[in-house]
């Protein structure tokens, strides 16, 4: 693994890239949630241990990326590093957790040389997180402050699912998922379009599930791509 800097425009975004040894297909930028956590380091070592170059950013303003968060820049800033990305291998997939997950199909949508999004529990739309899970409005206060229609424009899967087609977009969703109701992940299939791979059991962060056989699924669909 090795941790670079990854600029766009005057913005520098910490990225951990996870290089194998023998490239054998696509590569995949992967962004994290609101709380910032990295819990799919082994989800990327196993990809990399398959051929695939996988770039795991922070958000600016998270971890090691400086500036201010943003939630309308996300999107752009997958962009970016999937950019730089998609120079070093054959082609280049979105994908990440809960609002990484929302972001990447937003990416891809906005993106068309995505290769297409694989959605890790993610939120149909910040209107609605905000109106599902009231937990969720201090939290995100305390990291992004106000809100602007920029921000509810940008992290809105519903509107930008649809523009991946004809390119996968995958959503993978517990259905007793305890932070985003698993409503969310069926309003992004029947408004977006998106193939959804339910989990019966298991947590929001799919920390509790049989993450080999998820993984042995995504680097499957990657590779098959």
């Amino acid at each position: 693994m090795l941790d670079v800097y990854l600029r766009n425009g005057r913005s520098f975004l910490a990225t951990s890239l996870f290089v194998p040894a023998h490239p054998a297909g696509p590569g995949v930028v992967f962004s994290h949630g609101w709380g910032g956590a990295h819990l799919f380091d082994d989800l990327h070592q196993y990809l990399s241990d398959g051929g695939i170059f996988v770039a795991s950013m922070e958000q600016r303003g998270y971890g090691r990326s400086p500036g201010t968060p943003s939630l309308a820049k996300w999107p752009e800033d997958m962009g970016a590093v999937g950019d730089w990305l998609r120079a070093r291998t054959s082609h280049v997939f979105a994908m990440g957790l809960s609002t990484g997950g929302t972001m990447a199909l937003v990416a891809a949508g906005t993106f068309e040389w995505f290769a297409g999004a694989i959605a890790l529990s993610p939120f149909a739309s910040l209107a609605h997180i905000r109106r599902d899970y009231p937990a969720c409005k201090k939290i995100l206060a305390a990291r992004f402050g106000s809100f602007r229609p920029p921000d509810y424009a940008a992290a809105n899967a519903l509107t930008w699912t649809p523009r991946i087609a004809p390119r996968p977009a995958i959503v993978a969703h517990a259905r007793r998922d305890e932070v985003v109701p698993f409503t969310h992940a069926e309003m992004i299939r029947d408004q977006g379009g998106a193939t959804l791979w339910e989990i019966a059991e298991g947590d929001h962060r799919l920390q509790s599930i049989d993450r080999s056989s998820l993984f042995k699924r995504i680097r499957h669909t990657l590779l098959k791509a």
